[in-house]
């Protein structure tokens, strides 16, 4: 066996590195009279991250799963730029994103599937030659992108029709593909196939893939959907309640757990258990994975 054997898989360098990171959302309270609250207004803590450690190699895909309210959308949004920091350190691409360079910029793409980056009242088509325009990407090399990608996600009839007519999962397949049209090295995807049909699904995933394997894309997912974990992910990421308490290979997780990454219904189970032991609630259980399954669970299980 050579020494390359020896040493495993190469890992590509580090894109997303996040030290010590917490952020922290202050909510002014309302009691008192009105001079009280504008002269010596008081505030409420809290705490949305708290010390996070991650980092994502170029060609990997981090799954990040929790609950609803555990942190996965504001980690997200500080790794756009979008938010600061409350204390940490986060650097992509060599760039402190809350600093919003052009050269930042111009690196990284982000899907959130409640939000679109379409004109909604324009014909998709031009909401793709505005974004090439914005980027500056040469007319050949975007249009054989858009190609691609659109033959890969069958979206090409949707192309002159305008966004308010699509439904979500055409909106949402038409937004992976804007976000990949400028050929970006970071892509952050906040729950990509919500409303999505199973046959999308699987297109969205193919080539969540492709762009990961072949161009090496560092890529962030979070989802509730346990399929996107086992077929596009290569590491997983356990949050709850703002802590981020495991990090692990999903093989070495799925060796764990002693699951095949094609029983997606075991994994749902035993990241459910996982959760629980921790103190997840029923009603954050529900927003983790599949409800039926969840109520199905009794105190037993964990």
């Amino acid at each position: 066996m050579n020494e390359k054997a020896l040493r495993g898989p190469e890992r590509g360098p580090i894109v997303v590195d996040v030290v010590g990171v917490s952020r922290i959302y202050r909510t002014r309270r309302h009691e008192g009279p009105l001079w009280r609250q504008l002269l010596r207004p008081t505030f409420d803590a809290y705490t949305a991250l708290d010390h996070v450690n991650l980092q994502i190699r170029a060609g990997e895909c981090l799954g990040l799963v929790g609950p609803n309210g555990a942190g996965k959308s504001t980690m997200i949004k500080l790794l756009t730029g979008l938010l600061k920091p409350s204390s940490g350190r986060i650097s992509v691409l060599g760039h402190e994103p809350g600093r919003l360079s052009s050269q930042f910029l111009t690196q990284i793409a982000a899907v959130f599937g409640h939000k679109t980056s379409l004109w909604w009242d324009l014909p998709v088509r031009h909401s793709f030659d505005a974004i090439r325009r914005i980027y500056h990407v040469p007319v050949d090399a975007f249009r054989e992108d858009v190609a691609l990608f659109a033959d890969m996600l069958h979206i090409d009839k949707l192309m002159d029709r305008t966004v308010r007519q699509l439904s979500l999962g055409e909106r949402i397949k038409c937004e992976v593909v804007l976000a990949l049209a400028h050929r970006p090295c970071v892509l952050l995807l906040d729950e990509p196939t919500i409303g999505v049909d199973m046959e999308s699904k699987q297109q969205l995933r193919t080539l969540i893939n492709r762009v990961v394997e072949e161009r090496q894309v560092a890529t962030l997912l979070t989802t509730h959907d346990v399929t996107d974990l086992t077929a596009c992910c290569t590491h997983i990421a356990f949050i709850q309640g703002g802590n981020m308490f495991q990090i692990k290979a999903m093989d070495d997780l799925l060796r764990q757990f002693g699951v095949s990454r094609d029983n997606g219904g075991l994994l749902e189970s035993r990241l459910i258990e996982t959760f629980r032991a921790r103190g997840m609630t029923p009603d954050e259980g529900r927003t983790l994975c599949n409800t039926a399954l969840v109520d199905s669970m009794g105190d037993e299980d964990v």
